[in-house]
């Protein structure tokens, strides 16, 4: 796919879970349009194959590896935005676990404070570290959520529960940040071709992954699953000026998820 170089023209977008799946192509799309990058994503192998790709577009990439769950390497990464390229314009929330697959009451204590501090306290910790590198000038933030914090999946209540959050949290951010022209918008893909479909093989056998795939599939009235490409473009409009106007909205994009009855045609 072509990009226009021109979008994103010298901007400085951070991302997170940049090594593949959502955070790659956004990463990518993003730096086809122009924009130099801080690429933030637990496996350095990938993060160095993004950065030789992303360097093809002729625009800046540095990288910082490690955990969001580790609030100092996010800190670490706003560093780099800083001393690299002197500002930040767009933030993407996007690093996330899909979590453990079980009824609510068999969740235990430690997987619930790990799907928090991944999918919820890391984004909280971003957006506060955004307000200070953009206050001055402004910028966009987008949280990648999900159709899970709209619509709720059986037993899967804390991912659903951290997706939730922080479409809360984009919403309030909107209204505290708008007065210093700092955008907040959460994204709400639909079922994804990305590499957190294969963590349900971590909970299940392969008939049981296929036959959660194939319900997900079925529940879109498109009938299909999205690609991080579809996603990554309605992260570029939500960060670029043509959404000058919109902030604090949940933003599916789910091949009509959200409006499905659950049944093929």
């Amino acid at each position: 796919m072509a990009f226009d170089g021109i979008r994103h023209k010298d901007k400085c977008v951070l991302i997170t879970g940049a090594g593949q799946g959502i955070g790659r192509a956004a990463a990518l799309r993003l730096a086809g349009e122009g924009a130099n990058l801080v690429a933030l994503d637990l496996s350095a192998e990938n993060l160095e194959s993004l950065k030789t790709e992303a360097e093809e577009f002729g625009v800046g990439c540095e990288l910082a590896t490690g955990s969001v769950a580790d609030l100092a390497i996010l800190d670490q990464a706003f560093e780099l935005a800083s001393v690299r390229f002197g500002r930040l314009d767009g933030l993407v929330n996007n690093a996330g676990i899909g979590g453990y697959m079980k009824r609510f009451d068999e969740v235990e204590i430690e997987e619930f404070h790990t799907i928090v501090d991944i999918n919820l306290r890391a984004v909280w910790y971003g957006m506060k570290l955004a307000y200070g590198a953009m206050a001055g000038r402004g910028g966009a933030i987008v949280n990648v959520s999900s159709m899970a914090g709209i619509r709720p999946n059986r037993h899967h209540s804390p991912y659903g529960m951290t997706k939730a959050a922080v479409i809360s949290l984009t919403q309030h951010a909107s209204m505290d940040y708008a007065p210093a022209n700092i955008r907040v918008n959460a994204l709400c893909p639909g079922p994804v071709e990305t590499p957190i479909f294969d963590q349900m093989r971590n909970y299940m056998d392969e008939e049981g992954v296929q036959r959660a795939r194939s319900l997900v599939q079925s529940r879109t009235v498109m009938n299909r699953f999205g690609t991080p490409e579809e996603q990554a473009a309605a992260i570029s409009f939500l960060l670029s000026d043509d959404a000058s106007f919109v902030t604090g909205i949940a933003m599916p994009v789910d091949g009509g998820w959200s409006v499905s009855d659950g049944r093929r045609m």
